[in-house]
């Protein structure tokens, strides 16, 4: 039965991954471990082809920090100039970055007109809102409560402070193509690499999962597809004619009759996964977000008497400011729910990695679109007492922690950016409550409600992470456990004085299974674990995060029952 070869189209950078390119490496290699040794194997001396660990730049964070919080139009692309070094450069960067979108060559007449009529008027809108709500005078705002709009626009800076953390992530092949002429740089570009867009659905972006793929497998040192494992010659015959993407088919010049190369496998489990929606609910609870915040502010405002919009024109781009302000925060709690879905997806693909090697193994319709009506239920089991699989899982393993790194480190970044703006929130309401600062009670309401819906989604993010992070320490332990069967194995064949073959064989998959065991508990519980706030996510993480909050509001209680906060008719606070 003949299948249709999905034809991809890659947006790297440094090199366009091809099936020629990868049989030409293959068939100059003598032995699968040279495939594991990617650079010093290829007869292509060029190492600086392939792409090396993404590592955060302070200078490109800084640079974008500065561009994301200039007012657009003006003075973001005069930063630009004096940042970028020449015209040229800070000409397409101002383009490439939307600091003032005018180029056709760069964005679509529907991304133009969108920044103009939406985006550029509420941003200054926003400024103009902060500057006449802090050093208006008081008699021009009396109906305005200026937390309210500090509140909105510290939204808005902390959505800042992601995207920041993106650019800072950002590849430096990248970062100097958004410097260079279109089409180097283009919207679809933009879109790709954006979690909430690009990563949240990457069947509408050909290529992206693949390109992802073959980062990671160069950060590893690693082609995949040189790289064999042997299940049973039954699943074997089933698969090898389960070919839908052209740059890992189900055979190539490393793999015997009896083998699949481990790159085949890899690649359909993380497409299993990442082919389907991430959160089923995702959709609906941004809505709610959308309309939380500003509910919380406006709706209070209306139960005591207070003009919603205010009289004067100061109030009322003031209230306008900071209901767009409160309506678009609903941004940034989506990057909290955008942060589980990630961490949810890897943990399915690490458990789909894990149920290849645990007996009865994996089944195929978990992974194969075609075995969806399989009664049977046929599973692919890889056995760890052959050591080639050993070699094959775990640089399957190596590779699929590296898959995605750059929106990977960019979520763990996120999450602790959001528990700093709820807990940032929770001193603001100390601060309102134990110095007797002039407020509206509304202003309490709202900023009740950031403090739960902020740390709500930041600590079902956490316990996506501690359940990502918690598996590499199952594993582990099934390794172990393996390693213990083993030696028994071995002991029981030595007194029975036979099976000499089989001895050297087992002898052979222990050996590399205690490096896969030293490799696990260094790299991912020690090395590189799943971090929040820097620290590995366990549940002490999280008692750490909820006990602060919980803390926090706890003593703003504290100060409403020991000042004797008492409020007037409309509402104010009065001293």
């Amino acid at each position: 039965m003949s299948k249709t070869i999905q034809k991809i189209q890659s947006f790297l950078s440094l090199r366009k991954p091809s099936n020629q390119d990868d049989e030409k490496f293959i068939s100059g290699i003598d032995s699968p471990y040279q495939a594991a040794k990617l650079r010093s194997a290829s007869k292509d001396k060029t190492a600086d082809k392939f792409h090396s660990p993404v590592s955060f730049s302070w200078k490109a964070f800084w640079k974008s920090f500065i561009y994301e919080n200039l007012p657009p139009v003006i003075f973001s692309p005069l930063a630009a100039i004096f940042l970028e070094g020449s015209l040229s450069r800070a000409w397409h960067v101002s383009q490439n970055r939307q600091l003032i979108a005018v180029s056709t060559k760069h964005h679509s007449l529907t991304t133009i007109r969108n920044n103009w009529l939406i985006i550029y008027p509420a941003s200054w809108l926003m400024n103009i809102g902060l500057f006449l709500a802090l050093f208006s005078e008081k008699e021009l705002i009396l109906n305005i409560d200026p937390f309210h709009m500090i509140l909105a626009y510290l939204l808005l800076f902390f959505r800042r402070l992601i995207i920041a953390t993106k650019y800072g992530y950002f590849r430096p092949e990248d970062l100097e193509r958004l410097c260079l002429p279109a089409p180097d740089w283009d919207d679809n570009k933009t879109v790709r690499r954006l979690i909430a867009q690009g990563w949240m659905r990457p069947w509408e972006f050909s290529g992206l999962i693949e390109d992802e793929l073959t980062i990671a497998m160069d950060e590893n040192d690693i082609c995949l597809q040189g790289i064999p494992f042997e299940p049973s010659k039954e699943i074997r015959d089933k698969l090898i004619n389960e070919s839908n993407n052209e740059l890992f088919p189900p055979s190539t010049s490393s793999t015997k009759e009896d083998e699949l190369p481990s790159g085949f496998i890899l690649y359909n489990i993380i497409n299993s996964v990442y082919r389907l929606p991430a959160l089923k609910y995702m959709q609906q609870l941004t809505y709610l977000c959308m309309l939380l915040l500003p509910a919380a502010a406006f709706l209070s405002k209306y139960f005591y008497g207070i003009y919603l919009f205010g009289v004067t024109p100061q109030e009322k781009i003031i209230s306008v400011a900071t209901f767009f302000g409160l309506f678009n925060g609903f941004q940034l709690m989506m990057f909290g729910m955008v942060c589980a879905a990630d961490y949810q997806r890897r943990y399915a693909t690490s458990k789909k990695l894990g149920k290849l090697v645990s007996y009865p193994g994996l089944k195929l319709s978990s992974i194969f679109k075609s075995f969806y009506k399989d009664k049977k239920e046929d599973r692919i089991f890889v056995d760890l007492q052959k050591r080639v699989n050993v070699f094959a899982w775990m640089n399957m393993r190596n590779v699929l922690r590296s898959f995605g790194e750059t929106y990977y480190l960019r979520i763990q970044g996120y999450t602790s950016i959001l528990i700093f703006y709820s807990l940032l929130c929770v001193g603001i309401l100390n601060l309102i409550v134990w110095t007797g600062m002039k407020h509206h009670i509304s202003t309490v309401y709202l900023i009740g409600t950031v403090i739960f819906a902020v740390s709500v989604i930041c600590l079902f993010a956490i316990s996506k992470a501690i359940q990502l992070q918690s598996l590499s320490a199952k594993h582990r332990d099934f390794i172990r456990n393996e390693l213990f069967i083993i030696e028994e194995e071995i002991w029981e064949l030595k007194l029975a004085g036979k099976g000499e073959e089989r001895i050297n064989d087992l002898l052979s998959a222990k050996a590399l299974l205690q490096q896969v065991d030293e490799s696990i508990n260094y790299k991912e519980l020690i090395y590189k674990p799943t971090t929040i706030f820097g620290y590995a996510a366990n549940n002490g993480v999280m008692g750490s995060v909820l006990g602060l909050v919980l803390t926090g509001v706890l003593f703003a209680i504290q100060g409403f029952v020991s000042v004797g906060i008492v409020y007037d008719s409309m509402g104010w606070f009065i001293p």
